[in-house]
């Protein structure tokens, strides 16, 4: 059998499984059967599955075929019968061997590391698909239950899935990340969790001041930065951290580090850029995370922070925000 286009992850009791965007939205990560340290970081979503999965005993086991690279997807919708059917395999039959599959595979899951491509899961699969299965040209997922999984109900393991990679931007509209605003010592930090992308991802992203109609958007010099509007952090474990960190002690990024020099506007006519800065002058901050280096954005906050600026115009101190969209 042909690993190499064969991925499996976890989905309950650890293995990169976490609630992030809600009941029905989980991230999980996926490892290449063929081999391979790095994983495939995707979100499953799911009218029911959030309520199943949130259960104790409720464990499954995702296996995606027919994707050979991460470039080969961007999101898939499928469900377990169809997939099914789409080698040949009888509901009946995968309703009988699928739990059996998901418990050996469970088994060598706690191995760490790769443990997709351990002979045990391997045997699994090919038990489960046959010796000599061909994977259908477009990629398909089924979830796996385990027999405990199997007593809350299969029937919600079977409905519409759908499954998508990690820094798209469908991922950030299904999980979008929480933030606020906090002191650090004498610092002023930008925090984010649950971040749709993968460790060492460098995002850009702008800080606005919430105006009347339309926000204006800060532009900024800092450490080894010329002028721009966009600034730069990494992610890690989901958390937005400051470029250079490696995901090293607290998470956050020191918005105080950087000075505004102006800010810009969008009008119906264009855009109004001024060299305006606010000292010590109480605002209304937002966020919004662009899509690479251009005026587009994959999310932008609903919500804003209340921040105060000194007598540089730098922002220096918080008002409190609890974590929110």
């Amino acid at each position: 059998m042909d690993y190499s286009d064969k991925w499996l992850g976890l989905a309950g009791g650890g293995g990169g499984f976490s609630v992030i965007g809600g009941v029905g939205v989980y991230q999980l990560d996926l490892y290449n059967m063929n081999g391979g340290a790095v994983p495939m970081r995707v979100l499953s979503v799911g009218k029911r599955l959030g309520v199943t999965l949130q259960a104790e005993v409720a464990h499954a086991v995702c296996l995606l075929t027919g994707v050979r690279s991460p470039d080969d997807f961007t999101s898939i919708k499928s469900n377990g019968l169809d997939w099914a059917l789409s080698f040949g395999i009888k509901a009946d039959s995968l309703l009988k061997t699928g739990g059996a599959a998901a418990k050996a595979i469970m088994g060598v899951a706690v191995h760490g590391g790769n443990w997709a491509a351990h002979e045990t899961a391997k045997k699994a699969v090919q038990g489960l698909m046959g010796d000599f299965s061909m994977s259908p040209k477009e990629p398909s997922f089924v979830l796996l239950p385990t027999p405990a999984a199997l007593a809350i109900g299969a029937g919600i393991y079977y409905e519409w899935q759908e499954l998508t990679k990690v820094g798209s931007d469908l991922a950030w509209s299904y999980a979008p990340p929480s933030w606020r605003v906090e002191m650090y010592g004498a610092k002023l930090v930008l925090r984010m969790a649950g971040i749709p992308e993968a460790d060492g991802t460098r995002i850009n992203f702008r800080i606005r001041i919430k105006g009347w109609g339309t926000d204006d958007t800060i532009l900024f010099t800092g450490p080894g930065k010329t002028k721009s509007y966009n600034l730069t952090g990494t992610v890690y474990s989901g958390s937005l951290y400051d470029l250079n960190s490696k995901g090293q002690g607290w998470d956050g990024f020191d918005l105080s580090a950087y000075q505004p020099v102006g800010t810009a506007t969008s009008g119906f006519f264009g855009v109004d850029k001024t060299t305006d800065v606010a000292v010590e002058e109480n605002l209304e901050i937002g966020v919004s995370v662009c899509k690479g280096q251009i005026n587009l954005y994959r999310w932008e906050s609903s919500r804003y922070a209340k921040v105060r600026t000194d007598a540089k115009g730098r922002l220096s101190y918080n008002a409190f925000h609890s974590w929110g969209d």
